[in-house]
């Protein structure tokens, strides 16, 4: 078995300092919009798309076409699931995406994906995520940094393995891991370049702060090489009934997820997350959007004034955090929706740019 940490990459500037991420449900645009939205994030200056999956477009195929249609965007996932493709075929996916891009492919984010997708949608039960992400992340890693490589794990066993077209090597793209319980996170601080920590505040940070630098030294690593990560929920219009409504179904959808309440614990907030959740389970999705508190939508999403939002992105670059921007569209304006918050955040983001000591 490889020393996994003699793998670990260093951080990279891309990822510090006042740099913008964004991601979005792929589903929700068609393949041309999605490509004029992403050249649109390249042109105002965004450093990364993030794509998910879920049930929408396949990643990995959202990627090689971004690839072809931009130019110097960093193309990344954030995230796709571990269970559904094996370890070798991740690695194989992220060398086409590297080669295709002109080495811009990354962060490599990689999680157990939500149960009930998960479940219902591939038909898998998600079990000893802990150790199926350590596994991953030493294959991953190992194929796409070493001439050859063996790993005799409990679930994959590649011997005296190589891709084709040889390892990427010192360039290849941090690992990132979904991590929202504690022992994930711990995992990601041991093993992976960086975690993608959503619902962050500052009951929240503190204590990722804590389970990274335990995690980390338990690995015998520097707790500031485990770069951190958020999806940052951002409501379009907080003056708009139909945009606020939207805002709290994505906040409903999210406290439907056991992981999420230990965030909303955390925050003092648990008990309106558990009623959400129990609206949401019994398919009551209206009354459960209309559950999410104010205090709930305030904590987790970019709801307020301009100068506020400003002050939320400001508060994660002080701290390190790479903020990956998450769109909450109204249904009836899609498209405009999600040029919408890319232009406003991007100008919040210079308004902080501005007013930075550096500047």
């Amino acid at each position: 078995m490889p020393n996994i940490v003699h793998y670990l990459t260093t951080l990279d500037t891309h990822w510090t300092g006042r740099k913008l991420g964004f991601t979005c449900h792929t589903g929700d645009l068609s393949w041309d919009e999605l490509i004029a939205w992403v050249q649109e994030a390249e042109r105002l200056g965004y450093s990364a798309f993030c794509t998910t999956e879920e049930s929408g477009k396949d990643a990995f195929a959202v990627l090689a076409v971004l690839a072809r249609e931009t130019k110097t965007i960093s193309l990344g996932t954030a995230i796709v699931n571990f269970y559904s493709r094996t370890p070798t075929l991740l690695a194989m996916s992220a060398r086409s995406i590297h080669d295709l891009s002109g080495g811009r492919f990354g962060p490599f984010g990689l999680g157990a994906g939500g149960i009930g997708f998960m479940q219902r949608g591939h038909g898998i039960v998600v079990e000893k995520p802990l150790a199926r992400a350590k596994e991953t992340v030493a294959i991953v890693r190992g194929l796409l940094t070493q001439k050859k490589f063996s790993y005799d794990g409990q679930w994959f066993k590649p011997n005296d393995f190589h891709l084709r077209e040889g390892p990427i090597g010192e360039a290849a793209p941090p690992i990132w891991l979904a991590g929202l319980g504690p022992k994930m996170v711990g995992t990601a601080a041991e093993v992976a370049d960086g975690v993608i920590a959503n619902w962050l505040t500052d009951e929240s940070l503190a204590e990722y702060r804590g389970l990274i630098k335990n995690g980390a030294e338990s690995a015998g690593r520097d707790p500031s090489d485990v770069q951190i990560a958020t999806l940052l929920m951002t409501c379009v219009d907080p003056n708009d009934e139909g945009a606020i409504f939207a805002a709290r179904r994505g906040i409903a959808f999210y406290c439907a997820s056991e992981h999420y309440l230990h965030i909303a614990d955390l925050c003092g907030l648990g008990g309106d997350a558990r009623r959400v959740k129990a609206a949401w389970e019994e398919r009551d999705f209206d009354r459960a959007t209309g559950l999410v508190s104010d205090e709930l939508l305030d904590k987790f999403c970019l709801v307020g004034t301009p100068e506020k939002n400003a002050e939320r992105i400001q508060w994660l670059f002080a701290n390190g955090v790479y903020p990956i921007i998450y769109p909450l569209p109204r249904r009836e304006r899609m498209v405009e929706d999600h040029h919408s918050v890319l232009e406003q955040v991007s100008r919040w983001a210079q308004v902080m740019e501005a007013a930075s000591p550096d500047h």
